[in-house]
């Protein structure tokens, strides 16, 4: 094992708290600057657009059990699109590397209590949430729970010369590492290569290692801003759509009522359906807009070095499966609505002849009637 290493640990939590943040309105509590985010190293390109957001920084005073530990910071995002971001950022010197899973539950004070690095995240979620809960439209879409992802980053910024050779030498700490395992379990051999192959290097002296949760960024450089942001990034699309997926389920069960109540309650069934099919459609524009931004962060096509780490984590989060299985559902949703509609049309015009037959009749017989009298 290697001893005596530097470097930070990035903590990145998402959470989905409702339909939209009204950004303009939040930066009158929350005070956040607009987020540039964009530092242009290696092959950046300067085209990208992603979601608007303010972003705040703030810097902890703390005492911690484990010396190593030389600096904690939080970064809080307030995305447009109803996503708020915690990534906390903390700093080692001379930690041995297999230390390194400790940090996670390793407790530290500052003035407002003592933590673990979850308990940090969600104290001051909590505390941010309950202060600009007015900025939020339709808070959890209604949901009554809100859904998050969190993604760890393992960065170490000392001066390896051979970081290939450093990561094979150290494979069996770093693969359980990466999977979030006791470092203590002795993996197949199998499952050792399979974490560690996706691995990425711009220059000689960095790699990379993503994995589903976690990844490993060696750097002496520092230069990882941009891999954090194409990681949030990532991480936010799948959040957005495993959102829609929750959503359309629940739709799909409403739907089944709606269904039901078609034939058990009839009358005034007509409006409530038409009012959602209407809240229907602005499920699909939701859909539309977060395709879009998927599809426009997909534009980093080519050899770009962040289009392989982008397609990479796309990979690993299977986000083309959730659109396809997003896009599945919603048409199946609109289906039924939509034979659900046409069921009750049908069954208005099958009244409407019966009325107007029942009128003719009538008029028939008093038409005969009057012939007789």
């Amino acid at each position: 094992m290697c001893s005596g290493l530097n470097g930070e640990i990035i903590f990145l939590r998402l959470t989905d708290v409702g339909r939209k943040i009204d950004l303009i309105r939040a930066s009158k509590i929350f005070p956040g600057i607009p987020d540039k985010r964009i530092t242009k190293t290696k092959d950046t390109p300067s085209y990208l657009d992603f979601p608007k957001s303010l972003l705040l920084e703030l810097k902890q005073n703390f005492n911690s059990e484990l010396s190593s530990i030389n600096g904690i910071n939080l970064q809080i995002k307030l995305y447009e699109e109803g996503v708020i971001t915690m990534i906390t950022r903390i700093n080692f010197n001379e930690l041995p590397l297999e230390k390194l899973h400790m940090i996670r539950k390793t407790p530290f004070s500052t003035s407002e209590g003592t933590f673990t690095v979850n308990s940090f995240q969600k104290f001051h979620f909590n505390k941010l949430f309950s202060q600009i809960r007015l900025c939020i439209e339709e808070e959890g879409y209604i949901l009554g729970i809100t859904k998050y992802e969190k993604y760890v980053l393992y960065c170490l910024t000392d001066e390896i010369d051979d970081p290939y050779n450093f990561v094979e030498k150290n494979k069996n700490y770093l693969a359980t590492l990466l999977m979030g395992e006791n470092p203590d379990l002795n993996l197949h051999q199998n499952q050792i290569d399979s974490t560690l192959s996706n691995a990425f290097s711009f220059l000689k002296t960095d790699y990379l290692i993503f994995d589903f949760d976690r990844a490993l960024i060696i750097d002496p450089n520092r230069d990882y801003n941009d891999i954090l942001l194409i990681t949030e990034i990532a991480n936010y699309q799948l959040l957005e759509l495993r959102t829609l997926d929750y959503l359309l389920d629940r739709r799909l069960a409403i739907a089944e009522e709606d269904i039901r109540q078609i034939y058990l309650k009839r009358r005034s069934f007509g409006r409530r359906l038409n009012r959602k099919v209407g809240n229907l459609s602005r499920l699909q524009y939701d859909f539309i807009f977060i395709l879009e931004k998927i599809e426009n962060v997909s534009k980093l096509i080519g050899d770009y070095y962040l289009a392989q780490i982008y397609s990479n984590l796309s990979k690993l989060f299977e986000l083309g499966h959730w659109s396809d299985s997003i896009r599945h559902r919603l048409e199946s949703v609109e289906d039924i609505y939509n034979i659900a509609q046409t069921n009750i049309n049908e069954r208005f015009l099958l009244y409407v002849e019966i009325l107007l037959s029942f009128v003719f009749i009538m008029e028939f017989i008093f038409l005969i009637l009057d012939f007789f009298i």
